[in-house]
């Protein structure tokens, strides 16, 4: 089921704001529930595990058996039967391109999947090229269903997912609060970043989320990785600074006592140390 957002509150959020006010209750609930995100620091904290460059799309006629492609085309048909041989929905979809080309894409989740690929609905396919009855097919593709304006995005963020919660319904939570995010204040020293060629903070969160090119994403990762990295060596500093903070218990000499057992085994005698 596709996750339901409300509508954006209008007003500006932090890292600390939690997921309900930006996105409403119900969004907000799956997120908590699934993902462990609840505050629009933690959703801006969950990054895409990887992307996909519009610019190297493919043509579906020009498509061979085994590379893996990625496709976009519009649902022209889409059949739910009966598996034959075990139970459950087999979803068939004929996807078309802008060019014409036509492919079979075949769901064996199909029950779970036929809500979202209805005819009509424009979307991302990636997977690898097959061949079923002397036809090229995609067999159980990842697909990424693509909103009205959405092809002005030259990449689209393709984020780790759980069941019931699919990596378009994440992207769609993380561009509404990015839409009411004010920046936030950066940590990093300006003069740290200058030397370094770090962008800010709030432009590294865009970026790394909503890259216009390549070398976007590189300079945003680089400076996520910078504020994780200071981070463990200022816990570290931390940790060093409270140890050495703390007081020694007192351990007076007794007579008799662990000190003097210790002594008595040693296996030569000791000197004055004078």
């Amino acid at each position: 089921m596709t996750l339901r957002i409300a509508a954006p509150s209008g007003g500006g959020v932090d890292m600390d704001t939690r997921l309900d006010g930006p996105l409403g209750k119900r969004a907000a609930e799956a997120l908590a529930a699934r993902l462990d995100l609840h505050t629009v620091g933690d959703l801006l904290r969950h990054y895409p595990r990887r992307y996909v460059d519009r610019g190297k799309l493919s043509d579906i006629s020009g498509l061979e058996i085994g590379e893996h492609v990625t496709v976009v085309a519009k649902v022209e048909k889409a059949t739910l039967r009966d598996m034959r041989s075990r139970r459950g929905k087999l979803l068939n979809v004929v996807i078309r391109d802008d060019k014409g080309g036509r492919l079979s894409c075949t769901f064996f989740n199909g029950y779970k999947v036929s809500h979202v690929l209805t005819p009509g609905v424009r979307a991302l396919f990636s997977g690898k090229v097959g061949v079923f009855q002397s036809q090229l097919q995609l067999t159980h593709p990842e697909f990424e269903p693509l909103e009205e304006g959405e092809d002005v995005r030259p990449f689209v963020s393709v984020y780790p997912a759980v069941d019931k919660l699919n990596s378009w319904d994440i992207a769609r939570c993380v561009r509404q609060v990015l839409d009411q995010l004010d920046d936030p204040t950066d940590p990093l020293p300006e003069d740290i970043r200058r030397r370094e060629k770090l962008p800010e903070l709030g432009r590294a969160l865009r970026r790394i989320h909503l890259p216009e090119t390549e070398a976007d994403h590189h300079a945003a990762r680089a400076r996520l990785v910078w504020d994780e990295a200071l981070g463990v060596q200022l816990a570290l500093a931390l940790r060093r600074r409270h140890a050495t903070e703390r007081p020694g218990t007192a351990s007076p000499l007794r007579a008799g006592g662990l000190l003097d057992a210790f002594d008595a085994r040693l296996p030569f005698a000791l000197t004055r140390g004078e």
